[in-house]
């Protein structure tokens, strides 16, 4: 049931997400490269710089989208001094060493004559210490940009995210400012028809605030996302009627300790998630956003030392889970990488074969998730859980599809429900108990 002042857009559901670090994905155009750039595949550190840019994410729209992919999500893209761009110098350009706004226009234009979309990384807590306002209002006491940031006693004299001199942090409480961050918001929507926005640090701006956002974003595109950066439980934004879906670090957390580290087991694991289902209004679940990998957290194949059974087995249930499923850049071809930087390796595109196995097996469950409609729409049941092994059900309209799956090392029996379910279209019936090996997974749809 529709709930008034919410409008999750329904392809959200439908979508499978890849998240895209600029800088380090592809480098379509070496002539823009920043000065010092380092060589492809070297180790990331803080302040490298690779050649990344969004011609590059354009050439490679073939690969994205015969994996499967139907929606994109960048980090900052907008002018800024780091290679993470979260310090943003100008909201209204995109980044000359990625190709500048020529590059934006481009890119969706591709994208749409695809029937893909994209999201944009708003960062409106803070900008960057090389932002205009703020060099001014930090070097005129009497500008009238001095009130639209906060200031204070202690080292640097200014609040700043994180306590990071680089990040000063706007004063919401100023009109001027909000009016300034919804502009920018609206902008980028009109002019260059974006499908959606990925709110950085929602925990740390006023609630009020990003209400005026989503309203905002809703006023000038009915269809478009609003995500948020939420770490916790997202339940206070759905409640406030003020995001369509977070970032779900909960169901990250759990499949971490699941399917990575093995230390919880399949009753732990699926009780956990289900407190969490119910936590959430139901259109929540649907459109939310949900992720093994992120900019900001270590490589899912590191935390599960390499072992790439584990990513896989990960891999399949995040499909088969509901909101929308989201690659991040490198992790189907098995992209290892510890924390900060060194999850934000660059792609190595040179190792990449098309039938390298772990890509085959991503880009089966991305396309089986766009084929079903259980799988995008139906609801969440987990049937048995025990040891290692579970199974789950997605239900829509008289059909129904389970996963089966044994993170276990030795061979589990499930008890399928009542009825006969078949593997894939071609696949024999199987009904009563279903023998499963070590690390492995299988889809099942009920036989009418």
């Amino acid at each position: 049931m529709e709930v008034i002042g919410v409008h999750p857009p329904p392809w959200v559901r439908e979508s499978v997400f890849y998240q895209i670090f600029p800088d380090r994905f592809y480098n379509g155009d070496p002539k823009s490269d920043p000065p010092g750039v380092r060589p492809w595949g070297e180790p990331p550190t803080a302040q490298s710089f690779f050649g990344g840019d969004l011609w590059g994410v354009v050439e490679k729209l073939d690969y994205l989208e015969d994996l499967g992919v139907t929606a994109l999500y960048l980090t900052p893209i907008f002018r800024a001094s780091t290679n993470h761009r979260y310090d943003t110098e100008d909201y209204f350009q995109v980044a000359p060493v990625l190709g500048g706004n020529a590059a934006l226009r481009t890119l969706v234009a591709e994208l749409h004559r695809r029937g893909m979309r994209i999201i944009l990384d708003g960062v409106f807590n803070h900008c960057g210490s090389g932002h205009p306002f703020f060099r001014e209002a930090l070097a005129t006491p009497t500008s009238p940009y001095r009130d639209w940031y906060g200031w204070e006693e202690e080292e640097p004299g200014y609040s700043c995210w994180a306590g990071l001199p680089t990040l000063p942090e706007w004063n919401h409480d100023h009109p001027a400012v909000r009016a300034y961050l919804l502009s920018v918001v609206r902008y980028w929507l009109e002019h260059y028809e974006i499908d959606g926005w990925r709110l950085d640090t929602v925990e740390y701006l006023p609630p009020d605030f990003v209400r005026e956002i989503y309203r905002t974003v809703k006023e000038v595109h009915p269809e478009a996302y609003v995500l948020g950066e939420v770490m916790g439980l997202g339940t206070p934004w759905f409640r406030h009627r003020a995001l369509d879906g977070v970032m779900h670090y909960r169901l990250w957390e759990a499949m971490v300790h699941f399917f990575a580290k093995g230390d919880w087991n399949a009753p732990r694991f699926s009780q956990y998630l289900w407190h969490i289902w119910r936590s959430y209004p139901s259109w929540a679940n649907f459109s939310s956003y949900t992720l093994l990998g992120s900019h900001d957290k270590p490589r899912f194949l590191t935390l599960a030392g390499g072992d790439e059974r584990r990513l896989l087995l990960a891999m399949a249930f995040l499909f088969a889970y509901p909101g929308a499923p989201a690659i991040y850049y490198g992790d189907e071809v098995g992209l290892m990488g510890g924390e900060d930087p060194d999850c934000r390796r660059c792609f190595p595109w040179e190792g990449v074969r098309a039938a390298d196995p772990l890509r085959w097996e991503v880009r089966r469950l991305a396309h089986q998730r766009r084929e079903h409609v259980e799988l995008q729409r139906g609801g969440l049941r987990f049937l048995w859980a025990k040891g290692w092994a579970l199974l789950l059900s997605r239900a829509y309209r008289g059909s129904e599809v389970l996963l089966a799956l044994n993170a276990g090392a030795e061979e589990a029996a499930l008890p399928l429900p009542a009825g006969r379910f078949r593997e894939g279209e071609g696949g024999e019936l199987t009904s009563g108990t279903l023998r499963l090996p070590p690390y492995s997974f299988v889809f099942l749809r009920r036989a009418s």
